[in-house]
């Protein structure tokens, strides 16, 4: 191999790591971190091999495989990613690529691969994604999400959860996501509901509407965040899986400026499950009582609640407040149980509405698995 080479990826260590191995055998190499860096060097130079990342900080990488093959047709182009997926892979084969190589994580291992073992596939044998059918167990459906971004399709995306039977669609514009559907959700939750099936099937349609446009964030972003809430989402359930009713309301304890005390309880047999106060020792009524007018203002709170049915599940708090402080309560939608609040008058209701928000799903969690102690 000789002649000048193009290294075309948004990390500055590997782009370093690649053009040193490359250098020692005695290549001319050029590194960039962007499409416009690259397009800088491949209108001064008459560059052999491009080693390019799909994943670029400025424009979609399908752009400079397009844009270098247009160009400069005989360079050797290696996409070089972490993206995965064979329906990426036919992608960018049939745009011109020469080879697509999963990043190892060591390019002196992967170097043969890129130059040696992996032929071009021929453009007949890559298959139209246009109409295409298939399973999210044969190609995962984040694996065509980006596809179909990745070429800029103007498509409908319609899939079918086989264990709930759930439908969802996922509209796309020359490569944007639109819109989405699923169920009665629609834009980015119905996206990262369909997103999060595990088994279904799918199928690419035209569409003859110009779609509405209620999603409006980048297809890259959008996907940073799902993997970010899907993270979030099983950290909670592991965290869950040992938490207990007690440890929750530590913690309020330890987030709420101004807390007092708290309870989750049972407000059809009137009992406390589990409390945590400031007075070490103390139940949750004594500490209450201490604070003069607040034990009034809670039971105030409690009638309330157990009006009727219709207000336990509404999950919306009652917030009672005196001169000193704010009683808050908030029910909750698992059998009749509520979460009781006492905090000081200058503590930001909304803040305590933050925290208690937060852990809701967990104390729900706790509820459903009687982990009460």
């Amino acid at each position: 191999m000789e002649g000048r080479v193009l290294i075309v990826d948004p990390d500055a260590s590997l782009r370093n790591k690649v053009q040193e191995v490359l250098s020692d055998l005695g290549l001319t190499v050029y590194t960039a971190g962007s499409f416009d860096e690259a397009h800088s060097f491949l209108s001064f130079y008459k560059i052999d091999h491009m080693i390019m990342d799909l994943i670029l900080p400025d424009k979609n990488g399908i752009d400079l495989l397009i844009y270098t093959k247009q160009v400069n047709p005989s360079i050797k182009v290696y996409v070089y990613t972490d993206v995965k997926g064979a329906t990426i892979e036919r992608s960018v084969l049939k745009k011109g690529a020469d080879a697509f190589i999963n990043k190892s994580g060591d390019f002196r291992k992967d170097f043969d691969k890129i130059f040696f073992e992996i032929p071009q596939e021929s453009v007949s044998q890559v298959e139209q994604i246009q109409g295409f059918k298939g399973t999210v167990a044969g190609v995962d459906i984040i694996d065509m999400v980006q596809a179909l971004a990745l070429m800029g399709k103007s498509v409908l995306l319609s899939c079918r959860d086989i264990k709930t039977f759930k439908e969802g669609i996922i509209v796309f514009k020359n490569g944007e996501i639109v819109d989405a559907k699923s169920g009665s959700e629609r834009g980015k939750e119905a996206l990262f509901d369909i997103l999060s099936w595990k088994d279904g099937v799918f199928e690419t349609k035209a569409y003859s509407e110009e779609p509405q446009r209620t999603i409006n964030e980048p297809v890259e972003l959008l996907l940073l965040n799902f993997a970010r809430l899907k993270d979030e989402a099983e950290d909670r359930e592991s965290r869950v899986a040992e938490l207990t009713l007690a440890d929750i309301l530590k913690f309020f304890h330890a987030e709420i400026p101004g807390f007092i005390g708290s309870m989750i309880f049972d407000y059809e047999d009137g009992v406390p499950i589990a409390y945590e106060t400031i007075l070490q020792g103390k139940t949750f009524q004594a500490s209450a009582a201490l604070y003069g007018g607040i034990m009034k203002a809670a039971q105030e709170a409690m009638e309330i609640v157990t009006e009727g049915k219709e207000k336990r599940d509404e999950l919306s708090e009652i917030i009672i407040s005196d001169k000193n402080d704010h009683v808050m309560l908030f029910p909750l939608p698992v059998n009749n149980f509520a979460i009781f609040l006492l905090v000081s008058r200058d503590t930001s209701v909304q803040e305590v509405r933050s925290v208690i928000l937060k852990y809701i799903p967990d104390v729900i969690k706790v509820l459903k698995e009687k982990k009460i102690s």
